[in-house]
């Protein structure tokens, strides 16, 4: 039961300069995506409620795009990761990231997160929590006034629900020197919403971003893909002699 005071300590040396959060004269969590923003009531996710967003169709990208943009207006954002996956020193700046050695510590930092009220935005990565569980991280972020996102197929005490996925033949490819389709630029990502008594669905341009694959996913453990090629100097040069 350590996590929730380490937690804490951690809270405080990432945002020391953050803003307090008053949900009740706010308007909604800017994701930064201006037509997911228009689309979406209030303008942005809801303070104070649970956003559901199905796994899958560039449901991480374009939170983790809303995490920068709520650090970028001056509040803090954190991403629970209640999967394990997530890594790499892309996550070195910009939201507070949290990795809990199990499921149930995974829910347990999150409802810390959202009932302390200093948070804009935290997004809880692929977990699954039922009944009481659910209902404990509902009543939470509606004490704390931030806004908290699940990434899950359980839609359950939801107070909006978003899925996404790319459009299908509307993909943006960098041609080749033959003019032939080399690498995918952007895409177009279509985006439904829907709460009680109201739906929405909008697109907009998504960019993707190349990087060298990694053989694991924790950054501090050493890449296998193999050392780089020793410089081959020509014989009978100075470095080759010595």
């Amino acid at each position: 039961m350590s996590a929730v005071p380490d937690l804490r300590e951690a809270l405080v040396r990432r945002f020391p300069d953050a803003q307090p959060l008053v949900y009740r004269t706010a308007a909604g969590v800017a994701t930064g995506i201006d037509e997911l923003d228009g689309m979406l009531p209030g303008g942005g996710l809801p303070r104070g409620g649970l956003t559901v967003w199905k796994p899958g169709g560039g449901a991480t990208a374009v939170l983790r795009a809303a995490c920068d943009a709520v650090i970028r207006q001056g509040e803090r954002s954190a991403w629970v990761d209640g999967s394990g996956m997530i890594g790499g020193p892309q996550w070195s700046r910009g939201p507070l990231l949290v990795k809990p050695p199990g499921s149930l510590e995974a829910l347990e930092c999150t409802e810390e997160l959202v009932r302390s009220g200093g948070f804009g935005l935290v997004v809880l990565g692929w977990a699954k929590p039922a009944g009481s569980l659910a209902v404990r991280l509902s009543r939470a972020v509606r004490a704390g006034g931030g806004a908290l996102v699940m990434v899950t197929t359980d839609g359950s005490q939801a107070q909006l629900r978003l899925e996404s996925g790319v459009e299908t033949g509307r993909l943006e490819w960098r041609r080749g020197v033959f003019g032939e389709p080399a690498e995918v630029v952007s895409v177009i990502l279509g985006v439904r919403a829907w709460s009680l008594g109201w739906s929405g669905r909008t697109e907009f341009r998504l960019p993707v971003l190349g990087h060298d694959p990694r053989s694991g996913l924790d950054p501090l453990l050493v890449d296998r893909r193999g050392a780089p090629r020793r410089a081959v100097w020509p014989a009978g040069s100075r470095r080759a002699r010595s």
